[in-house]
């Protein structure tokens, strides 16, 4: 299942009225929230969270048929495949129910079933993802592959992928070879499921993290599928009391939630620039705010590895020294990725403009005008990015401008004229 449970509205004659923005998981997501802030158990807070959506579009639910909805939402909790969960309501003067225009209830397969602006504006806290995908994936599937210079990278992440989130694996290996489980899979199970890579801007950290699901679900095979879910930033909040801890929990609730939901397949959990959510604790500008939620997210870690549910998460950073120290020693893996250097600079530029016929020698003055050894880049060479889309697509688009055909003197003019990126906290 690859979207929210829907939760439908069904009036006294069993016609289908509509149904709630919220699904199943943004409701588990916010009553985990209401849990924590009121000190209550979330089976106390489910029920509450639902009256109380339904009750804002101007409905009411009797006791009997809260429980009944609660009882399929938990199903749903646990991994149950339910297309839609049903909830009898009824009008608050008892005459039935009907739509009416205070209540703008629209066809329930629309993007937006119930369009009251109080329920829009509340929806807005479980945009917590930039984007879902799902693997295998011939998109994503290329540009692994054309991820040049950084295969022991590729090799020790996709590795360290396939131990955490596929331990049943690493028990058979183990049988195997050892007629036992030893010892060292067993803590191996008992890891916190987060993996770092840091390292200078353009360098490829990004595109491998959003694309290496593919591979794992490939080299397991067998109609395998991985999940990803990239964590908008944005969970930061606006700096309230408690706001950014909050919707860090309600993050993490309703990517759990969700990975029950895909029955045991893999959930890749992304945040890009995490130093904005994991800095260090030691820095004079840090607001206890942002102390707080680093503690937040530290527990939440901590709670994966106790559900042992098939999440692992990728933190990327520009800026290493920036993590806390406590992030680093939690992390299964971390990897620092440099800029390339000039065998794969070449590599690079080899691989993505293989028509063109460049000799040895022009190919030695790209990697020299990309590199160290001339005055104009100031001991700072190219990052990846800076070839792929600065140079070469700078020279696709002059070459496409004046319609005529690309040529590797086209490489060589934005060669010598381009500048690499700044290193991160360089003036």
């Amino acid at each position: 299942m690859t979207s929210d449970t829907p939760i439908q509205l069904i009036g006294s004659e069993n016609q289908l009225l509509g149904q709630l923005q919220l699904g199943v998981l943004a409701i588990i997501a916010e009553a985990e929230a209401k849990a924590r802030r009121e000190n209550i158990t979330k089976r106390t807070a489910i029920p509450k969270v639902l009256h109380q959506y339904i009750e804002k579009i101007g409905y009411k639910v009797d006791d009997d048929a809260l429980i009944k909805a609660v009882e399929k939402l938990n199903l749903v909790r646990r991994g149950e495949n339910l297309s839609s969960i049903q909830v009898l309501v009824f009008s608050p003067n008892g005459n039935g129910c009907h739509s009416s225009p205070e209540r703008n209830i629209t066809n329930p397969y629309s993007r937006s079933s119930i369009s009251m602006g109080v329920t829009q504006d509340i929806s807005q806290l479980f945009k917590f993802f930039e984007f879902e995908k799902v693997f295998p994936d011939k998109v994503a599937q290329s540009l692994y592959e054309r991820l040049v210079g950084i295969e022991d990278h590729k090799a020790r992440l996709l590795i360290e992928l396939e131990m955490l989130l596929y331990p049943e694996q690493l028990e058979e290996w183990s049988i195997k070879n050892h007629d036992c489980v030893l010892r060292l899979c067993e803590q191996q199970r008992n890891r916190v499921p987060l993996i770092l890579l840091s390292g200078d801007v353009g360098t490829g950290k990004t595109i491998l993290a959003e694309t290496v699901g593919d591979a794992l679900a490939r080299s397991i095979g067998d109609n395998a599928s991985v999940h990803l879910l990239k964590i908008n930033t944005q969970i930061r909040g606006t700096g309230q009391v408690g706001e950014m801890s909050d919707l860090i929990v309600q993050a993490f609730a309703h990517a759990e939630a969700r990975a029950k939901s895909f029955r045991n397949e893999p959930v890749l959990l992304l945040l890009d620039e995490a130093d904005a959510l994991a800095a260090r604790r030691d820095s004079e500008q840090m607001h206890h705010e942002d102390k707080a939620g680093l503690n937040t997210l530290l527990q939440r870690l901590d709670n994966l590895r106790l559900t042992r549910l098939p999440i692992a998460v990728i933190f990327i950073t520009n800026r290493p020294n920036a993590i806390d120290p406590a992030i680093r020693r939690r992390a299964a893996l971390d990897l620092f990725f440099e800029r390339p250097g000039d065998e794969v600079r070449a590599e690079i530029i080899k691989s993505l403009v293989p028509e063109l016929d460049i000799t040895p020698e022009q190919l030695a003055e790209l990697v020299s005008l990309t590199g160290t050894q001339v005055s104009k880049n100031e001991n700072t060479p190219f990052t990846a990015s800076d070839i792929t889309d600065r140079l070469l697509l700078g020279a696709l688009r002059d070459t496409y401008s004046q319609k005529r055909k690309l040529q590797v003197e086209d490489l060589l003019i934005q060669a010598r004229k381009l500048l690499p990126t700044p290193r991160m906290g360089s003036t």
